[in-house]
């Protein structure tokens, strides 16, 4: 790559290729955006980019790892703002809290997947979320919670309950789990809409 001519682009509004994975608190990714970045720096060395949002997320790619640069004119305005293209020779990983991560590509601008993730089931009594500070949390963050049958979760999840996984002091993503009779109970939580939910 040029960073010569790349100096010149500075100010752009791009999309990278491959599209940055953004990740939730475990790790799984999430649904894909088609997200601008701006190009806010280039040396002989790195460029650094910034999202086109107010999360103010950036990072900085090494000259190695951008394989071509391409404008858009199609979206670009005579005298205003300009879009054009990165395509990198590696992925960006961008989990909610932690620094944007990389891994190489196959090929440039082909999506690398982020590592599986392996989740625990860890069988807990009835007051565990309570003792341990997982159920405050949850309520502050504005969920409902509940232990249900592992049977009707496929149910529930239609209704947007979902699986409580939460990390352990390992970092070992984990789900909990109670031992009842006639069937096993497994800890769910729910986004609080309205009052009335």
């Amino acid at each position: 790559m040029n960073l010569e001519k790349l100096k010149g682009n500075v100010g752009w509004r791009v999309q990278i290729a491959p599209q940055a994975i953004h990740l939730d608190e475990c790790g799984r990714d999430l649904p894909r955006k088609n997200e601008d970045w701006i190009i806010q720096r280039v040396t002989d060395n790195e460029i650094r980019i910034d999202d086109d949002v107010v999360m103010g997320r950036f990072t900085t790619l090494g000259k190695d790892h951008v394989q071509s640069f391409a404008s858009n004119p199609s979206r670009s305005t005579p005298g205003g703002v300009q879009y054009g293209f990165l395509k990198l020779h590696v992925q960006l990983y961008i989990p909610r809290t932690d620094p944007i991560w990389f891994q190489p590509c196959v090929r440039p601008g082909e999506p690398v997947s982020p590592p599986p993730v392996q989740i625990v089931e860890k069988w807990v009594d009835f007051h565990y979320p309570e003792k341990s500070g997982i159920q405050k949390k949850l309520k502050t963050a504005g969920y409902r919670m509940a232990w249900v049958g592992a049977t009707r979760l496929a149910g529930l999840e239609l209704e947007g309950w979902e699986v409580v996984l939460e990390r352990d002091n390992r970092g070992v993503v984990t789900s909990f789990h109670l031992c009842t009779h006639p069937e096993n109970q497994i800890f769910v939580k729910k986004r609080v809409v309205g009052p009335f939910q």
